[in-house]
């Protein structure tokens, strides 16, 4: 136990945040081009173009409201700096609470910022007011432990991610006030096995996506994808990475388009699984209502690269265009885009 959770402090000290986990689509988007290099980039005729290269270390986090501004979020010196796209101006803020970063979110009128408990897991940055604010967080996840993984955002709702410590909640903070987010809802979680750890998600307006790993004398180290239904958290299926005692496998990335799961795995390459309605069970139909139902994925098919891992997908959605990040055994990075 101690083992894995030291792997998730090592692994979450490199977490980068590249795409953007909301409804809204503008016309720029991040890109990693080397080991400690980003850019912010456009597609143009067919093409993607490279506006801006940054780069960045293991102690930097970064993200963009894919309209106007660039953030990069430095752990080390506790700070963020926002930078205009288009006129390459950028003002810098002192991080004024006492919070271990995982995780950004900049939209147009706010950056939040998610993480581990220092005294604060979840802050928003007024961009208009230049304004901190420490949000609402519940008696029952304001606890020892506690940590916000990941953020996403529909057009009226902040849906923050808990983290490993069970039980797991997902909070709802309102959008509709451009002052201080407030509490709305929170809903407690299925689960898919102890020491479970959730670390990225993925919204449309259908779906909500989950990719989490879990720990067990057992199995060892597991990778999970869960999809709700919904945002009422109420039905739900998972697919697991190890059904097949012969082959491991662990997902790096996921989107969904419409009615299509693409997953990016590090050993399979590129899968597409699409989304029955049949898959969902609801809770009176899963063990105990604890746990999520797990989906036989053996006849998913993936396309898999020679000498290369899928390390980030992103997706174009008003072009239709998915783009894949591949690094090769010697460290280098490329972009294949493919039509969806």
């Amino acid at each position: 136990m101690i083992k894995f959770f030291s792997t998730i402090l090592f692994l979450t000290s490199f977490f980068t945040v590249l795409g953007q986990n909301g409804l809204k689509v503008g016309p720029y988007f991040l890109l990693q081009d080397k080991p400690n290099e980003f850019s912010i980039n456009s597609y143009t005729n067919n093409q993607i173009k490279k506006l801006k290269a940054f780069s960045f270390t293991e102690k930097q986090m970064f993200t963009t409201d894919q309209e106007n501004m660039v953030a990069i979020l430095d752990k080390e010196k506790s700070n963020v700096t926002l930078i205009d796209i288009k006129s390459a101006k950028e003002y810098t803020r002192k991080i004024p609470y006492n919070i271990i970063p995982i995780t950004i979110f900049l939209n147009n009128e706010n950056l939040f910022i998610g993480g581990e408990m220092g005294e604060e897991i979840l802050i928003q940055f007024n961009l208009k007011k230049k304004k901190w604010f420490k949000l609402k967080i519940p008696d029952e996840v304001l606890y020892e432990g506690k940590a916000i993984d990941d953020i996403v955002i529909n057009d009226s709702l902040l849906i923050a991610i808990d983290n490993i410590v069970w039980p797991k909640y997902v909070l709802f903070y309102k959008l509709i006030s451009k002052k201080k987010l407030k509490l709305s809802h929170y809903k407690k979680l299925k689960s898919n096995g102890p020491a479970e750890w959730i670390y990225q998600g993925r919204i449309t307006e259908n779906y909500l996506g989950l990719i989490s790993k879990t720990f067990s004398l057992y199995d060892g180290v597991t990778d999970y994808i869960t999809i709700y239904n919904d945002l009422d958290m109420e039905s739900s299926f998972s697919l697991s990475s190890n059904q097949n005692d012969e082959e491991y496998i662990t997902f790096t990335d996921i989107v969904i388009v419409g009615k299509e799961l693409i997953i990016a795995s590090k050993e399979k390459g590129l899968g597409i699984i699409e989304i029955k309605n049949s898959y969902f069970k609801s809770n009176d139909e899963t063990i105990y209502n604890l746990f999520n139902t797990i989906l036989d994925n053996s006849e998913s098919k993936f396309e898999e690269f020679e000498n290369e891992t899928i390390v980030d997908l992103t997706i174009i959605s008003n072009k239709q265009i998915l783009i894949l990040t591949l690094k090769d055994e010697d460290g280098k990075y490329r972009h294949q885009m493919r039509k969806l």
